[in-house]
């Protein structure tokens, strides 16, 4: 006969007062239910599942030590500032920990996963962590956080471990608000999160390799991108300096609109393809260095200086297929002399609004080359720039999304609600659709204009 051990329920306090104590009578599969009341902070050192009756009304004093592993915690919140003593909220120590609709409110440190000595892993979902210094950080082999509201007030929202799935969050901090990858570390996905911080601090960074950071908004704090193969693909970027800092090499930035006080893309890196973007800003993309690079196909919008700038120690960079849309100053400076400005494979250059050369074969090429603005004695064209943008005018109406000014992060420990879910419709998303509306009755009404000054 097969027999079934199923694990026992045991409850606080009616059947022990103290949770630490019901913890230590208990056996690995157990059930501990706790009613409401306040109680002291304990360790878990048995694979067992842990109830609250509602995390607003199970309040644990001080800190949970979390030493073995598959354990699950559900409905407490933990509170910790100085009457209770300890520096962080809750220590997981093990594998497989889940942390499902809990709240941590810290003076000092949240959730830490792993130790110096040891990694961990675990799963936080529908839960809000709240602290003074780091959220969730540690030496961790593995980490997943969903739709959740991380708040850090003066230090990173969640630091990165080994191998991290970070979806559908609320992120807030002073420092860096999401850390992904590692220089080991490969695969991370940062997917569907909201993400405001304050200062200069990054809103993601990125090291290591071959991660995805996609339909991600970020305000404040743009995306820093230290390592190599990683996918950056639709994201939203309002930052208040630079929008994606493009430090690693072959990496592709896809389909992002970002708007930034300074610079929408800053270029260091090698072998990267910068493709379909929606770019606005003091320049669009700032190359300082980097070789190889693949600029195509870009909605380079109404910039405040320079559209695209290239350096003297950029190389060999192709730049081609890009709408260069009422660029202020410059639409392009190339202080090298040594990238190249159109495909000569397949004949395509860019488009230029400030060109004002005809087209009088009807080729789709204006019948001069445009002229790139250098400080150097060489001459730098595009042999085959556009009559008409390849943009469609849907890119065109997107970028009147982009905020005019971005929200400063809300850095307080106070109850808020978990991010809402996909298809909620928001009343910022509403403002975008009327603007969307207003942009497109503009463009119709300039269309009208223009086909009757030419008719």
């Amino acid at each position: 006969m097969l027999i079934i051990s199923v694990g026992a329920t045991i409850h606080v306090p009616k059947d022990y007062n103290d949770i630490q104590v019901a913890l230590d009578h208990a056996h690995d599969g157990d059930i501990i239910v706790i009613s409401s009341g306040y109680y002291k902070g304990f360790t878990v050192s048995k694979s067992v599942t842990i109830i609250g009756e509602s995390y607003e009304s199970v309040i644990i004093r001080g800190t949970i030590v979390i030493s073995a592993s598959n354990v699950k915690i559900s409905n407490v919140k933990v509170v910790l500032n100085e009457s209770t003593g300890g520096s962080t909220a809750v220590i997981i120590k093990g594998l497989n920990t889940v942390l499902t609709n809990i709240a941590v409110e810290s003076y000092r440190y949240g959730v830490q996963v792993g130790t110096a000595v040891g990694g961990a892993g675990a799963v936080i979902e529908y839960s809000s962590i709240r602290s003074d210094r780091e959220a969730v950080f540690g030496s961790c082999e593995s980490l997943s956080i969903f739709h959740s509201v991380i708040v850090s007030v003066n230090g990173n929202a969640v630091s990165y471990c080994g191998v991290m799935d970070i979806e559908n969050n609320e992120i807030m901090s002073r420092g860096i608000g999401l850390r992904i990858g590692g220089s080991l570390s490969e695969g991370n996905i940062a997917r569907g999160n909201k993400i405001t911080v304050a200062g200069d601090a990054a809103g993601i960074y990125v090291d290591g390799n071959k991660h995805l950071v996609m339909n991600n908004k970020l305000f404040n704090g743009g995306i820093e991108i230290r390592g190599g193969s990683n996918i950056i693909k639709y994201n939203f970027v309002a930052a208040s300096s630079i929008g994606i800092n493009l430090v690693g090499n072959y990496n592709i930035v896809e389909d992002n609109i970002i708007s930034a006080g300074d610079h929408a893309i800053d270029l260091y890196g090698s072998s990267n393809k910068i493709l379909n973007n929606t770019l606005s800003g003091g320049r669009g993309i700032h190359g300082l260095n980097g070789n190889g690079n693949v600029i195509a196909f870009n909605f380079i919008n109404r910039t405040g200086n320079i559209g695209v700038y290239m350096s003297k120690y950029t190389s060999q960079n192709t730049i081609y297929g890009n709408t260069f849309w009422y660029c202020y100053n410059y639409d392009a400076a190339d202080e090298s002399g040594r990238n190249t400005w159109y495909n000569e494979t397949i004949k395509l250059g860019n488009y230029w609004s400030n060109n004002k050369a005809p087209d009088l074969d009807g080729d789709g090429i204006t019948d001069q080359p445009y002229h790139i603005a250098t400080t150097t004695n060489l001459e730098i064209i595009d042999k085959y720039p556009l009559a008409k943008p390849l943009t469609t005018p849907n890119q065109i109406i997107t970028t009147s999304r982009t905020p005019t000014s971005t929200p400063t992060a809300t850095l307080t420990l106070i109850t808020q609600s978990s991010p809402s879910s996909e298809g909620e419709y928001t009343n910022t998303q509403a403002i975008f659709v009327a603007v969307i509306l207003i942009g497109v009755l503009a463009i119709l009404i300039l269309i009208f204009r223009r086909s009757h000054r030419y008719s």
